[in-house]
């Protein structure tokens, strides 16, 4: 049986918003106002629904001290000098035609052809395979899906929904699992721990839908065929 109209509307949502704020986590040193809307309640109570929980260390700290702790962190992470991790997927995924790991590689030029197929505009400066920038394509997308099913455009939402498994199969199932694993290991902080292992969970949960749809139809033919 199909969920209601609504409830797939609140299902999208509520992807829109997760991605969202993994896409603000992982692109951005943590500002205060991050800070305490992860230490809102609601969001305690979100991130618990997840089997995740903040440490002391994020808990009892003041905001501002927390979120200075925490942009240093993202320095030593992602920035540098010698950042520990380049969050770009064509680093994890190398081409065919690159010469190694790099920046802008055969990885980056598929990544920014979807989005141009899509209509969506990268903020100016950004590379278009940023694991920041993918999670917040992704959260795009399903708020879009979302306004498609409550305007009861069941056409629309549908296309979204193929457009984001196809992004899902494609990229993120492919390489964000493996930088997420690396975030956690190198992350000293119970904050970036949680939250690679949020953004694993998610795309693994949510992409990995595809794969089962997949296995079905093509389960099915081959009974039909048989």
């Amino acid at each position: 049986m199909m969920a209601p109209a609504g409830a797939e509307a609140e299902m999208a949502a509520a992807r829109a918003a997760v991605y969202g704020l993994l896409a603000r986590v992982f692109s951005a040193k943590p500002s205060v106002e991050l800070v305490k809307a992860m230490k809102d309640r609601s969001m305690s109570v979100s991130l618990a629904a997840c089997g995740l929980a903040m440490d002391e260390d994020f808990t009892g700290a003041a905001d501002a001290v927390l979120a200075q702790s925490l942009a240093e962190e993202y320095t030593r992470l992602f920035v540098g000098p010698g950042p520990r991790i380049a969050a770009y997927e064509s680093v994890y995924l190398p081409g065919e035609g690159d010469r190694g790991a790099r920046l802008w590689g055969a990885a980056t030029v598929a990544v920014d052809r979807f989005y141009r197929e899509i209509g969506l505009e990268l903020p100016e400066g950004r590379i278009p395979d940023h694991l920041g920038i993918e999670l917040e394509a992704m959260a795009l997308m399903a708020g879009a899906e979302a306004e498609r099913l409550l305007a009861g455009d069941e056409e629309g939402a549908g296309r979204l929904s193929i457009m984001q498994q196809k992004f899902c199969q494609e990229h993120l199932l492919r390489w964000v699992p493996a930088v997420c694993g690396d975030i956690e290991q190198e992350a000293r902080s119970s904050f970036y721990k949680s939250m690679a292992v949020l953004a694993a969970g998610l795309v693994e949960a949510v992409c990995g839908e595809g794969d089962k749809s997949g296995d079905k139809q093509e389960e099915e033919a081959l009974n039909e065929n048989a």
